[in-house]
């Protein structure tokens, strides 16, 4: 009996479905041709770094997508940002990153379930005296992150941290969004030069965290 390493078992998984695939569209003489000429081209032994990119070639472009929808194969580790504990800690991180910005800008932190960063994203930056950016743009990047929760934050460069009528106004609109959507809205910052405003904080958020 032959023994099978774990290191091994995803490259024969992938040789496998490979000749399926193959299976359903050539006749059977030319499936073991089609699987050496894919194997070229794409060394299964590497399958974990081409299985998250595409082909020019559209027969193989859906065999690549068809092995990325099986998940028989682990992913790159997730990159960790940080960890959120609280609307304290993550505001005084958020004052010494926006600190010296002479333009406003806004940002989207998307947070796993654990409440770890896994994706820090700029959605805009404005002019001096503006940052206009739509819920729509905000809710599209955190679907495709896969987050379970988000926080955004934006700077107010003239340092006072008072929150102004259209940034009440947004926050609203973009916790509405995120309820249709069942994406919970963990907060809003705003940042001055040395210190912040949390809506959370302040009871202007109502959070469920449960789903």
């Amino acid at each position: 009996m032959t023994v099978i390493s774990e290191e091994q078992l995803p490259t024969i998984q992938v040789r496998e479905l490979v000749r399926a695939y193959f299976t359903t569209f050539l006749p059977r003489d030319a499936v073991s041709a089609a699987t050496q000429a894919f194997e070229r081209e794409y060394p299964l032994e590497d399958a974990v770094e081409w299985l998250h990119e595409s082909s020019e070639n559209p027969l193989w472009h859906g065999l690549i997508i068809a092995l990325r929808c099986g998940q028989l194969l682990p992913r790159p580790s997730r990159l960790i940002l940080g960890q959120v504990y609280g609307s304290e800690q993550l505001g005084a991180v958020l004052a010494r990153d926006f600190a010296n910005l002479e333009q406003e800008q806004l940002q989207l932190l998307c947070l796993d379930t654990k409440n770890q960063i896994i994706k820090r994203q700029v959605i805009f930056q404005g002019t001096l005296n503006s940052c206009p950016a739509q819920p729509r743009e905000i809710i599209k990047v955190a679907l495709t992150t896969l987050t379970a929760r988000i926080v955004i934050a934006h700077n107010h460069p003239s340092g006072d941290v008072t929150p102004s009528k259209k940034d009440v106004e947004f926050t609203k609109r973009l916790q509405l969004a995120c309820e249709v959507v069942g994406l919970p809205l963990l907060d809003s910052f705003i940042i001055g030069v040395t210190d912040y405003f949390s809506f959370a904080e302040q009871g202007l958020l109502n959070c469920n965290t449960d789903s």
